[in-house]
């Protein structure tokens, strides 16, 4: 069980939340976006900070006035959010760990619905404020494909949602004139959902908000039939990449299955 505590003060057991929980990695970095691709700014790893979006705790009525009760009488608090070992539970991602003592707060809830079968659904959303320490998992490779220094992962199971803006603009004038301006400049873009097991999760996740992710040049390395950045930029590649968001969802859906959003831009091909 979960345990919700103040130092020195009240505390609660509350039953694990169902999965399709949602951790938000939110990265101090500005990018803009340009004809000839993105720009990144860092203000500081330092300046990130990671939410925990739980969409439903699913409770009795003590466990629910329980927690109802230690909400209203410590908000604003900072509080424990004490998980056993093994608990399977990672309110932060993967490589944040799921066990030991996070300092978080409540920043939103909802206390939800009493439903014909005498239990109460519930919602919260954390913020971390200072998490414990944590020893990552030996790899457990899925695949072939690569994304910096995280191998193994992989292809996207729900497919790969390629852009291409073209660096030409064109206009018309009153009399039907049209002119053009080409920077001879193409901009591709890639967003997909990677799926994971919890080892992999946590490495990828620990490299993309990580001083060797963020706002620096990403290699992905995608074999045959990939055709990640559409079939312009071949089937396959080494792809010089960089992030087009500076936030980063992670979703845990499953037993050992986990989803994080990448969204990049490509830079350049081998």
């Amino acid at each position: 069980m979960i345990t919700l505590s103040i130092s020195g003060g009240d505390s609660i057991q509350i039953d694990f939340p169902e999965y399709n929980y949602t951790t938000t990695s939110h990265l101090a970095i500005s990018i803009t976006k340009t004809m000839a691709g993105y720009k990144i700014w860092d203000n500081g790893i330092s300046n990130d900070y990671r939410t925990c979006s739980i969409d439903r705790f699913y409770i009795d009525s003590t466990q629910s006035k329980s927690i109802d009760d230690f909400i209203l009488a410590n908000r604003g608090e900072n509080i424990n959010l004490v998980l056993p070992e093994g608990s399977g539970f990672f309110p932060f991602a993967p490589d944040k760990g799921d066990y030991g003592t996070f300092v978080v707060k409540i920043i939103d809830r909802k206390f939800g619905q009493f439903d014909q079968f005498s239990r109460y659904s519930k919602s919260l959303e954390l913020l971390l404020v200072t998490p414990p320490s944590y020893e990552f998992p030996e790899i457990s490779q899925q695949g072939s494909f690569q994304i910096g220094s995280v191998d193994g992962l992989l292809y996207p199971q729900l497919g790969i949602d390629v852009e291409t803006q073209y660096g030409i603009g064109t206009g018309i004038s009153y009399g039907g004139d049209a002119y053009s301006v080409d920077i001879k400049r193409n901009v591709y873009t890639a967003e997909f959902t990677q799926q994971c097991n919890t080892s992999l999760a946590s490495y990828l996740m620990a490299f993309i908000t990580g001083a060797t992710g963020r706002d620096s040049d990403i290699t992905v390395v995608a074999p045959t039939n990939y055709y990640l950045f559409g079939i312009q930029n071949g089937s396959s590649g080494t792809y010089t990449c960089k992030l087009t968001q500076s936030v980063i969802e992670c979703k845990h859906v499953g037993n050992e299955q986990f989803e994080i959003k990448i969204p990049l831009w490509m830079k350049a091909v081998a």
